[in-house]
């Protein structure tokens, strides 16, 4: 689940390290917890990894199904749900109970665009790119049925009917 909140020509991120991975800026977000609905998680996410609070989604921006595997930990099937927000109240402070995220900012449209291009997963880089330009449908379905290396289907959203 990952937030995609644009504000005065700024999207919202955070830089955060896995582990003993690399440190990488991506959106806030994270896991759902069980029994939680979405809407609650994405609000409770953002509020940890940033302080900011949002009164909820106001749109589905992309959705993205792939498979992990060799990954201790991580292995299964992993559903990212990307929603975009509006109008964040309050003050940029980090609040993470997993003490993964090291810093949330504002960062200029252009800068956060090559951020996410530098992410090494093409499974969490590409549709969000692709919400961000207009590339794909908003609401569209990302599956990686063969593998990272090969290229996604997207399913685009049916258009709504009389």
């Amino acid at each position: 689940m990952s937030a995609l909140v644009e504000q005065d020509g700024c999207l919202l991120m955070v830089r955060e390290r896995l582990g003993d991975e690399q440190e990488q800026w991506v959106l806030p977000g994270g896991v759902v917890e069980p029994g939680e609905l979405a809407h609650d998680a994405l609000v409770r996410e953002v509020h940890e990894e940033t302080g900011l609070t949002l009164t909820g989604p106001t749109s589905l921006a992309c959705v993205s199904q792939h498979a992990v595997t060799g990954d201790p930990g991580w292995d299964g099937t992993w559903t990212v749900i990307t929603f975009r927000a509006e109008r964040p109240t309050g003050t940029l402070a980090p609040l993470d109970p997993d003490e993964q995220v090291l810093e949330a900012a504002w960062v200029p449209l252009d800068d956060a665009r090559a951020r996410i291009t530098a992410h090494p997963s093409r499974r969490r880089r590409e549709p969000v790119l692709a919400s961000l330009t207009g590339s794909a449908p908003p609401g569209s379905l990302w599956l990686w049925p063969d593998g990272p290396q090969e290229s996604p289907v997207v399913i685009p959203v049916a258009a709504a009917g009389p």
